[in-house]
């Protein structure tokens, strides 16, 4: 019988992702899947954001421009920022 849990194989590779968080805007970095983003809720203050950003760019990454990728509003009224490497 199923039961839809996911059990670990030994050889299995352990996946990684960094949350950086501050209330109202989290940085999502995950290497593996090449994903990295900003959630930004609407009620996040501004400074928080430019901390969250400041941490982006210490780990090189930086936003994508708007020509390349737009931000994505969420079903919760939240906007994702997605961040390219610049190392």
């Amino acid at each position: 019988m199923a039961t839809g849990l996911h059990l670990a194989i030994e050889d299995e590779a352990i996946k990684t992702v960094e949350l950086v968080s501050l209330p109202g805007v989290t940085l999502h970095v995950d290497h593996g899947a090449w994903d990295y983003h900003i959630t930004v809720a609407p009620d996040h203050t501004p400074g928080h954001l430019r901390r969250i950003l400041a941490a982006a760019r210490s780990r090189g990454l930086d936003l994508l421009d708007q020509d390349a990728c737009v931000p994505v509003l969420l079903a919760d009224d939240s906007v994702r920022l997605y961040l390219q490497s610049v190392a």
